[in-house]
Parts: structure tokens; sequence; C-alpha cells
């Protein structure tokens, strides 16, 4: 496939920060036809991720390169993402920018799919089959963030807000994506109401995600407050945690509701939290070198087939991190995030190479978003057992919802 020519420009983030959006042409039956990707950006970020150029910079990269791809043409997605890997020449993607690699992957996959005439899921999961591994084609749970603390909370740097956690979510339990999101709206509406008469309206935020960010006091407060209105309205609701653990390592331990514990103690705590508030999946509960330490926790779990310890900073979307992190048995799921490997072929070689070792796959959003909804497609794509786009609120955050709807819609229409 040849590309006939590449817009590249800034725009803003949902954060108001500046980041890149790419639009490629292209002659389709003796038409120009055009799709348009643009990438997000993350404040919470793992220190093993590839480097993300400023955008201005990476304009000027890209005005270097913009001849050498147009000349060319591509078969096949591994063969574009492999010669933009070569043009930067390094692991960390520095040269180029993870940022402009990744918008141009995107890219690249939009058109692709455009020219075989299939929807971009299905252009991604025949990608993926194409690492030779076998999957079950289930649609994700929805993981929705709707209490914003630690990094992602305007608050905490206030001093108002005392949760320690990253993110506070709920995940619908039924297997109807659309009845899982009505179900997502109506508790977050309920809760919003619900804060506003606890603290007062003028004391009730949002985060980075669109989750609520309050005065709270503790993280348990947070979490009986999500458990209690679940309980009472039968919500096919269970409850997941970011902890972003990272984030709170100081000293050799972890600072939680202003106590440093160790490793064994913070255990200990998400343990009991597990039990009372019956939470099904964990995040990050240990800083992002503690392949030990995520072991001894998953080991506490005798089955954990219905329990998930998701890896993110530990794993960072990176094929050699996750080696480690499966020889360790450090957790039982990894985060994709495209972000932080830089390109689409990259992230399904991980993604495969997780569901050869019984791994799940959970696809995620970053706290500065776009309209962009590559990864609602992509989530589908791979099969991923969820997906995380933050609160049902906020236009970038609702385009990823909704485009699951739509395909959830497709596919049922033609079942």
């Amino acid at each position: 496939m040849r590309i006939k020519d590449i817009h590249l420009k800034v725009i803003l983030d949902s954060r108001g920060q500046s980041t890149l959006e790419a639009e490629f042409f292209a002659e389709l039956k003796g038409e120009t036809k055009s799709v348009i990707s643009s990438v997000p950006s993350g404040k919470s970020k793992g220190s093993y991720e590839v480097v993300f150029l400023e955008p201005q910079l990476a304009l000027e990269k890209f005005d270097q390169v913009k001849e050498k791809i147009l000349a060319r043409d591509f078969v096949s997605q591994k063969e574009f993402d492999d010669f933009l890997i070569s043009l930067d020449g390094t692991s960390s993607k520095k040269i180029l920018g993870g940022n402009l690699i990744l918008v141009l992957s995107m890219g690249f996959a939009r058109l692709s799919a455009l020219f075989q005439g299939i929807p971009l899921y299905q252009y991604l999961r025949k990608e993926l089959e194409g690492f030779e591994v076998s999957f079950i084609p289930v649609f994700p749970f929805p993981f929705f963030n709707v209490i914003n603390g630690g990094a992602h909370s305007g608050l905490r740097n206030e001093g108002k807000n005392f949760l320690d956690f990253q993110e506070f979510q709920i995940i619908p339990q039924v297997k109807d994506y659309s009845v899982g999101l009505s179900v997502a709206q109506e508790f977050y509406k309920k809760l919003q109401r619900f804060l506003e008469e606890k603290f007062s309206k003028d004391q009730v935020f949002l985060g980075d995600e669109a989750g609520f960010s309050c005065p709270f006091s503790s993280n348990e407060e947070a979490l009986e407050i999500i458990f209690e209105l679940i309980k009472k309205a039968h919500y096919p609701l269970k409850i997941g945690l970011d902890i972003a653990a990272s984030q709170i390592f100081e000293k050799g331990g972890y600072r939680i509701g202003g106590k440093l514990l160790s490793s064994s103690q913070l255990a200990d705590y998400y343990k009991d939290l597990i039990n009372r508030y019956e939470i099904i999946s964990i995040e990050d509960p240990f800083f992002e070198d503690s392949f030990d330490d995520f072991s001894n926790f998953l080991s506490l779990f005798k089955d954990a087939s219905n329990f998930l310890v998701i890896a993110d900073d530990l794993t960072v979307t990176n094929k050699e991190r996750l080696t480690t992190a499966i020889t360790k048995k450090s957790a039982n799921a990894i985060l994709i995030k495209l972000t932080q490997i830089g390109t689409v072929s990259e992230a399904l070689e991980v993604v495969a190479f997780a569901y050869k070792n019984n791994w799940k796959a959970v696809v995620s959003h970053r706290s500065g978003e776009t309209l962009d909804d590559f990864i609602a497609d992509f989530a589908v794509g791979i099969g991923a057992w969820g997906i995380k786009a933050g609160a049902p609120a906020k236009p970038e955050r609702m385009a990823k919802y909704y485009r699951l709807l739509e395909i959830w819609q497709e596919i049922n229409q033609k079942s």
C-alpha cells in the first residue's frame, strides 16, 4: 500500500496539553481517502516507557523522515512499524519519539483497514492471529474509573483528598455491553448526587479521567461509599483498583494513610480490602521493579482465576519485562497501553505472548486523552478481558465507550 501524503499537527488533549494528530491520505478506487489518528499522554508514567518528544520537536523530526515514508510501498503493519523503528534506531524510541511513531502506526492501521474494506477491530484481530496465537474473541468488560485519587486527583496536592489509590473502578458483571454501560452511567449519576450531598457541590470535582475527586478522609471511605451504593441498588457491579504503587513508594516502603508499610503489610492490607469490598482486580499493587512482591501477593490467592493482579508499570507493554513477570509469576494480567511501547505491531506481539502464557489482557487509555477511539477497536480486536477508558463522562472518555457500543451492536446484528 502506497501512502499518498501524511499531514501532522499539534492538538490539545483533555488536560490541555499538546499532543499529535496525523491524517493519512491514499488513493482508493480512483478517489482520495483519508483517516485521522491522535495519541494521548499520561501523567502517571512508568520509568520504562518509550520516550515521548515535545510535540513541536516531533513535527521537526517528522519533516526529516516524511519523504522516506512516502517513497515506499508497505505490505503489512509489521513492515511499516519495523521501518519506523529502523528510522529511529533506539530501543526507547528517543530519536523520533514514541508519540510520533505511534500516531503514524495507528494511522497506517486505520488506512489498511479501510483498504481491506473491514472494520478496524477485524483488521487488528487478523494482525494478532498472524502471531500464531489462539484466543477466544470475547467482548471486553469496561472498567469505569468513578473516583480519582493519587496523581489523578486535582485535590491531593492541595491536601484535600487523602486517597492513596489512583483509581476506584466499577466493573459491570454482565455479558451485554449495552446493559453494562447503562448501569455504569446510572451508578455514576447516583454517586455524584450522593457525593454532592455528603461534601457539598463546591467540594466535588472531576479528576483527570472524569472520576470524582472529593475531600475523602481515607481509601476505605471511598470504597465504602461505592460498595454501599452497589449493594443498595443491587447493581451487577464489582470493584477494581489501580493502586499505582510507584507513586506511594518511599524509603523501601509504601505510604498508606500517613503510615509507612512494608510490602508484606501492604499485601495484608489489600487482602483485607478485597474481602470486605468484594474487589475483583488490583493493578500495580507494588513498585514498578518489585517482581517478587507481585509474585508473593499473587500466591496468596489459591484460585486466582476470578481475581486479576494486573501489571502496568511493572511490564509497560514490553515483551522483555513481561517475560520476567511470567517467569516469576508476578501477575495474571497485563495492562496494554499503546503509548508505552510505541507501535501497534509491538503491542500485538506482547498481547500474543501474554495469551500464550495464559495471561489476560486489559487495554487502557491515558489520563490525557483525545477523541480518538482506536483503543476500543483494539480491545475488541484482541479479545481483551477488559478495557479502561475512564469514567462514563466527558467526550474523550465516552468516545471509546460509544465506539464499543457501535461494535457491540454490529457484532450482535450479524449473529
